[in-house]
């Protein structure tokens, strides 16, 4: 009886301490979801290559310009093509004015570890991006 006891005593105390250290801060918020700030700082802070074209063609954001590169089997030009597109942020968008009355407003959605961003449209993705130097792959 005595040894059931003390396998009682050790399960009961098992179960406090797990009960105790799986407890979080409710006065801690956690959001999931990234800002749009937060996003185009994600953006300004990497190299970019267009799905579909990883090889050639590679975007970097800053100052509010998206600047395009264009390359050889991974290997881009120093400078940027001539022409960098504006865009701003309004409301949770991104809107990228593509010159002569192109101007298109995208919702950013970023996965697998921010190496990863799709630009869409009334809920249909247009545009993928995969960051530079990621393992982007492992989540295709």
């Amino acid at each position: 009886m005595k040894n059931f006891f003390k396998k009682f005593r050790l399960f009961l105390l098992l179960v406090t301490v797990i009960s105790f250290t799986n407890c979080e801060d409710s006065n801690e918020v956690v959001s999931s979801e990234l800002t749009i700030q937060q996003k185009v700082a994600l953006l300004e802070e990497s190299q970019w290559l267009l799905k579909g074209f990883e090889d050639r063609v590679m975007h970097t954001f800053k100052d509010s310009k998206q600047f395009t590169y264009y390359g050889t089997n991974n290997v881009f030009e120093e400078n940027p093509i001539p022409g960098a597109l504006n865009f701003t942020i309004e409301g949770n968008l991104i809107t990228i004015d593509y010159n002569f009355g192109n101007i298109n407003s995208y919702e950013l959605t970023f996965s697998c570890n921010n190496s990863i961003v799709e630009f869409s449209q009334n809920g249909a993705v247009v545009k993928t991006l995969y960051k530079r130097g990621s393992n982007f792959q492992q989540c295709l």
